[in-house]
Formats: C-alpha cells, structure tokens, sequence
C-alpha cells in the first residue's frame, strides 16, 4: 500500500486508476446522476468537486478541509457510507487522491479507466504549454504556433509550402465544392502576390457557392444519404432551403443548434428546420443519438443498455436523459406545415441496467446539466388542460392550426442546456470544421471526443473553441482563421523520408472528394458547358446541357461515404470508374469544350498540356508527358482522346484534394 499512495503516478492517472473505482464501488449507488442524495454526484470528477447541498466536495490538495474526506473517517457524524466503513486502505487511497491535486482542481483526469468528463466539458489546463499566445494574436497565427511546438516534440519537419495552383485548387474544391474556373484562375494570377491568398478567400466565403458547399455537407453529416422518398420531403418541407439559408447568413452556431432541437420555426421561410427531427419518424431514441454527437460530439448509442464499457464517462442515464427529452413529441401535419407536436404530459420512462435494476429516465445530460421534472405519484394519473399549453392540442383527430407547445417543453429544457453554457458545443463544432478542412479531427473521430480518443494538440482545441465562443459562433470566422494557417496551406508531400503521422499535421492530408465534389469537377474540367439554368431555348444551341445533379446522383449510389475515419475503396467504386457510361458524354467532342480543344490542337504534346492543365491544374512532368505522347501515338483519334482523358479524370490525383 505505500508503494501505492506514495508512488509517481500523476494526479490525473492516480485519481482514475484509484480513486473513482473506491467512489463507484462504494459511493455512486447512492450519489450518481439518478439518484443523488443530498443533490451529491460523485459519478465524474468535476460533480464531486461541485459538491452538493453541503456545498464542495473537496478541497484541491487539502484533504483534511474536504467535506467528501472528513465524512469517511471512524467517529464522523454524519459518516459515509452510512452503514459501513470504509477500510483504511480505501481512506488512505482517497485522502492521497485529494492530496496530489495540490490545490490545483485542473490537475484533475483527462482520461482513465475510471471515466469523467473533465477534460471535455472544461479546457484542458492538465497538459500545459510552455506556450502561451501573446494578447491579440491572429489566431491563424495560434494555431500555428501551436502546431509548430507539437512538431519540434514530435521531432519531424513540416512540408513546403503549397504551390500556387495545388492551393488554389484545394481552397476551391473546401470552400465552394468544386474546382476553380479558368477565369479564376487568371484573376488569381492577376492579384498582387502577397495579398493574392487571403483575397481568395475572402472572396469565396462571400460566394454562393459557399452556403451551397456547406448545406450539400451538413446534410448527409446530419441527416445522412437520402432516399427517394426522403431527398423529396426534405426539398418540400424546406430543409435544403432553409439550411443554406443558414449559413449563407452565417447564422449563430449555437442558435442553429437551438433552432434544431426546439423544432419550431419563429417565421415560415423557416420552417424547414423542423425536418431535422421530423425525419427521425417519432422514433426518441434516433433523435438522441442523432443530437449528441452535435451538441457533445460524443456517439451515445453504446450506453443504451449499460455505462459504456470503454469510455466510462458516458452513462446509461445519459443515454435514456436524451431518450426522455423526445419522448413526448410526435410528427404532424398542421395547417402551418410538417412539424412536431409536444405534450405536457407522460413521457416517464424507467430503464434497466445489466442488473435488472430499475431506474426512472430522468433529463440528466453528458455535460452534467439536469433538468428536474417532478414524477408523478407512484400509482398516480396525469390529468391533461389547455391550461397545461401555450399552443393548445386539437381535439380528436381534427388537423391542427400549428403543433402543439407545452408550457413546459422537454425539448425547450434540452436545449436550454446544451447551448447554454455548455463548452462541449464549441469543440464539437470547432473539431467538426477541422476535420473537414484538414482531412481529420484534432479529436479523431470526431465524433468520439471522450475520454479514450484525447486530442492531438488539447491547447489550441481550447484555444479555438474559446475564439469560436467569443466571436458569437461564427462560422464563417472559425473556417477563416483554419485556411489562412500555415498548417491548411502545406503541400501534401511530406518534408523527406518517413511521412509524420497524421495527428501532427505536418503536411496536408488528402481527402478524397465526396459525389457531390467529383460530380462538379468532372463537369468543370471537360466543359465549358451549357448548364440547365443557362440552356437556351433556340435550335441554334448545338452543344449538350449537362446536368451535375444528374451526374451527382449516379456518384451517389457508389461513393455515398462523406468525412469517413478511414477512407477504403470499394469494388463497385473501381467498377465505377472502369466503365460506368455516365461518364463518357462528358468525354464527347463539342464546340468549345475540352474534348474539342484537344482535336484542334497540332500535335499530341500540345494535347497531354492542355489535358493536365485542365484536368489536374498543373502540367505534366517529363515522364508523364512522355507516356501521354506515346498513348496517343499508339491509339490516334477520337478513342485514344477520350481513354487518355478518362484515364486523368478517373485517376487518383483527381479523386482527392491534396
């Protein structure tokens, strides 16, 4: 036992490795987020030191002060546990627990076998830098100093700077979803050379393109791929427009996601939101597990039946609070629209652990936030009023002027306490726009910030997260200062030698483009085209009107993965790419476009040119040329065009954004 208490572990690793088993073994069955006599959870770290009507549980550093250290002592009054002791051993444990934090709560765990969410619903004060961002530094400046540190501990080199056309490529294809035209491609080159980067990027964060990129990506995260039947709803109930109209205002972050879990539209060219939920077809359970990884960034869904097995900060009582929020409302169609109906009453559920212990699904949320809610009497009925609503139910079946709204709303208390004063609700959204503008979360996955999955670099998340709070959750700011990093605008070929690893972000990772993207530029690179919405209506038009919605469609079915941990090619990809004949219409000679071009040129070098030029952005080295040359040599004419452009379009460079 003295190796134990006087051992080198850190604050952090003894605190989950001794501590909190004591606390759960003997102390959580009364005091956990269900059931917390004296309003006392000892279930994390931080509600054991929030203490509870007794006021704090402990005193950093000094046991002897602590409420939690003194009750367990022989002679204590009151004592805990109220009807045994707790052996010397086990006091010793939790006195040397309290004694290392030395005075310091933030030396707290992070992370352990135990389980608490400090480290998440808090920053990340544990792992200190020698660092501190002087006042008023840029942020994109921030993060990369940040980043710069990380890489001398990691002891690697960073890759060059990107070159002109591969970052102005890369830029496009995250900001706007396609690749640059050649018009903008000449007024880049036409910009003055130090300013030439942040003018582009200003330009496409104001671009409708933008709002459209950013709806075509937060849909299928949140909603995932549609089927028929859903793509018709969410275009007629309004989500698509109102989701683009979302962040084409640059809408608050947090009000979006209030908007989301409330479900009811203040004005009608808002009333698409309420397909968020709507879709989830009055099933509680999916809108739970749809609306924690937004709000927390955590998956819920393995604590249905059990605490999480592995990340032991997750509770069951998490999972079934969520469950509890959603439990009263229910799909209608009112005379207003699509929308969710809520009652004031029922709704109480219980829920059983791997025990068959009975527990009531109270609203108890992951970041520690409870809602209290009175239950009914044991035996008791609910009587239902319209004094019980501030939109009053339908009688019978007769259809509704608007969806019903209790007074008391248990979607309006959830959200109240996931965007309010909830930090895990800027990370999650801060680790989401870097994932998607760096090819992986500084939390990876993202979508699994617990306590077994720690971040890469705590200190500029914190970072990041605290600017996103300050600026009002603004978007548009968070992608700014992430692309105009030295980190975001590093080439993709690593310094020399060994690749670093991923998480250091010493060079640019590749992304594969998602159907949406690849649809775009397929299009962009054989055309110009006649687009749908420019077609004329003369005979006199002799080329072709080109669909990339069409084309996005077909993609679809064979690259429907968006933003995957780990990227894998499948067999229907590669049957895809081999022969799938929705490509070769784009590969057809017509006036002006890039299939046509190549016929008129003088020979075939010129033609392996102007194919890389537009297809990759770049032209080709010695060795690629050579190879161009001599496959059109060996297969002249149209054919031998059409497999060489093929062959560029289908091929790895053109399928990621490097």
């Amino acid at each position: 036992m003295a190796a134990l208490v006087s051992g080198s572990l850190v604050a952090a690793d003894f605190w989950s490795a001794h501590v909190e088993p004591v606390l759960k073994e003997h102390c959580v069955e009364c005091h956990s987020p269900t059931r917390s006599k004296g309003r006392l959870d000892l279930s994390t770290f931080q509600n054991a030191l929030r203490g509870g009507e007794r006021g704090a549980g402990f005193v950093p550093g000094r046991p002897d002060e602590s409420p939690l250290y003194q009750v367990l002592k022989p002679g204590a009054d009151p004592h805990m546990p109220p009807k045994r002791q707790l052996s010397d051993e086990h006091i010793a444990v939790i006195r040397t627990g309290i004694e290392k934090l030395a005075a310091n709560p933030a030396a707290a765990p992070a992370a352990g076998p135990g389980g608490t969410n400090l480290a998440m619903a808090t920053p990340s004060p544990a792992r200190k830098s020698a660092w501190v961002p002087p006042a008023g530094m840029p942020m994109p400046a921030v993060i990369d100093g940040f980043l710069e540190r990380g890489w001398k501990a990691r002891k690697v080199r960073p890759a060059a700077p990107a070159d002109d056309a591969t970052w102005l490529r890369r830029i496009h294809l995250d900001l706007v979803g396609r690749i640059p035209t050649e018009d903008e491609i000449a007024a880049f080159q036409r910009l003055p050379a130090r300013h030439r980067r942040e003018t582009v990027v200003d330009g496409l964060l104001a671009h409708p393109d933008h709002a459209r990129h950013l709806r075509e990506v937060f849909d299928v995260l949140w909603m995932g791929r549609p089927t028929a039947k859903t793509e018709t709803q969410r275009r007629d109930h309004g989500w698509s427009e109102f989701l683009e109209a979302a962040f084409r205002e640059n809408r608050r972050w947090d009000a979006l996601v209030r908007d989301l879990i409330v479900a009811r539209p203040a004005r009608p060219a808002e009333r698409g939101l309420v397909q968020f939920l709507y879709e989830r077809q009055n099933n509680p359970q999916a809108m739970a597990e749809a609306v924690a990884p937004l709000v927390f960034g955590v998956q819920i869904g393995c604590a249905q039946c059990h605490d999480h097995m592995v990340a032991r900060e997750i509770k069951q009582a998490h999972y079934w609070g969520m469950v509890a929020a959603f439990n009263r409302s229910k799909n209608v169609d009112s005379e207003a629209g699509p929308g969710l109906a809520e009652s004031a009453i029922g709704g109480f559920v219980s829920f059983a652990n791997l025990k068959k212990e009975s527990q009531q699904a109270r609203l108890v949320f992951f970041n520690d936030r409870r809602v209290d809610e009175p239950w009914p009497a044991d035996g008791g009925k609910e009587v239902d009023g319209p004094e019980k609503y501030r939109v009053v139910p339908p009688k019978g079946k007769e259809r509704p002027p608007a969806p019903s709204e209790p007074t008391f709303s248990r979607r309006q208390a959830l959200a109240d306490a996931v965007t309010r004063d909830n930090p895990l609700l800027a990370r999650a959204a801060v680790n989401r726009v870097w994932g998607l503008l760096m090819g992986r979360g500084l939390v990876h996955p993202v979508d699994l910030m617990d306590s077994q999955h720690p971040a890469s670099h705590p200190e500029l998340l914190d970072g990041l997260a605290r600017d996103f709070e300050r600026s009002g959750y603004d978007v548009r700011r968070l992608i700014r200062n992430v692309v105009r990093s030295r980190a975001y605008q590093l080439d993709s070929r690593p310094a020399s030698g060994k690749p670093p690893a991923d998480e250091a972000f010493a060079r640019a990772l590749e992304k594969p483009l998602s159907a949406e993207q690849l649809a775009r530029a397929w299009v962009q690179a054989t055309g110009p085209w006649i687009l749908p919405d420019k077609a004329s209506a003369s005979t006199s038009v002799k080329a072709p009107t080109v669909d990339a919605s069409s084309l996005q469609r077909a993609l679809v079915r064979d690259f429907p993965d968006l933003c995957t941990p780990e990227y894998n090619a499948t067999l229907q990809q590669a049957m895809f790419l081999s022969n799938s004949p929705v490509l070769e219409p784009l590969l057809r000679p017509y006036p002006g476009n890039l299939a046509q071009r190549l016929k008129g040129l003088p020979d075939d070098r010129a033609r392996v040119r102007e194919a890389f030029r537009a297809i990759l952005g770049r032209s080709p080295d010695r060795e690629e040329l050579q190879a161009g040359v001599d496959h059109l040599r060996e297969h002249p004419g149209r054919g031998g065009r059409s497999q060489f452009l093929w062959a560029l379009l289908t091929g790895a460079e053109f399928q990621v954004n490097h």
